[in-house]
């Protein structure tokens, strides 16, 4: 998003954002550190950068920042805040972006989120698949086990926009996690006559694909080779723009140290 465009929204979403954070005990002074996680998100920053950016741009004075912040500052909202303050805000906004829009490339995905103990009782053992780096470095094989939870999410490819996400224990297939995404992204947004799906062989499940056809979106799904079938990846054109989730996950995972 370009700054101009950038500087004509925040007082709406600054707005919003004022009656998100009162309804969790928050005041409203409180507000503009969530739009400021916002616009981190939306202008792809570093906690550092968030903070540099704040003391050299008008918009940190928009949002009554006299002066650069300290990074350590973000760490601390990011503490106190309420999970769900973020969920509202970013659900207002992603409704708010597309308004009069069709969507029509999407694609579902999970992640890996580490346990931060091994006495987490909600975490699981899960099959999880190393990065290309840890199996050259470590040697390790395309599937290992991994102790904890994953983020599944449905994203719009095009803008790199998540629009539906369901954390769950690591042992989560994640073909099961499709309608829960699916059913809920549909009720909110409205597709392209062309529109895709774009995922993964952990997709490849024939109640899937026939749910997406009744909505008439092809399904672009990698086939996962069992028995006499081999594995093949879709020769669509347009499948090879499923990476832009892995980069939303990329992003998460930086912004919010999961």
């Amino acid at each position: 998003m370009k700054i101009e465009k950038l500087k004509n929204k925040i007082p709406e979403v600054w707005a919003i954002a004022r009656v998100i954070v009162q309804h969790y005990g928050h005041t409203k002074k409180f507000a503009k550190h969530i739009v400021a996680f916002a616009i981190k998100q939306e202008m792809n920053f570093r906690d550092v950068q968030l903070a540099e950016f704040f003391g050299i741009d008008p918009i940190g004075k928009i949002l009554g920042y006299k002066k650069s912040p300290h990074p350590s500052l973000f760490s601390k909202v990011r503490s106190r805040a309420d999970p769900k303050i973020f969920q509202e805000l970013y659900a207002w906004i992603i409704q708010d972006r597309f308004k009069g829009r069709q969507i029509k490339l999407i694609a579902q995905d999970s992640s890996e989120i580490p346990a931060r103990s091994k006495w987490d009782k909600e975490a699981r053992w899960g099959h999880r698949t190393p990065s290309k780096r840890e199996q050259e470095d470590s040697g390790e094989k395309a599937k290992v086990l991994g102790f904890g939870y994953k983020i599944h999410m449905i994203a719009e490819v095009e803008d790199e926009v998540p629009l539906g996400f369901s954390i769950e224990p690591a042992n989560k297939h994640d073909k099961t996690m499709f309608a829960k995404l699916f059913r809920s992204m549909k009720k909110v947004f409205t597709f392209n006559c062309l529109a895709k799906y774009l995922a993964d062989s952990a997709y490849d499940s024939t109640d899937i694909k026939e749910e997406l056809r009744e909505f008439g979106i092809p399904p672009i799904i990698s086939r996962n080779g069992r028995r006499w079938r081999n594995s093949e990846t879709p020769k669509d054109p347009d499948y090879g723009k499923r990476w832009a989730i892995e980069r939303i996950f990329s992003r998460l995972k930086e912004a919010f140290c999961m």
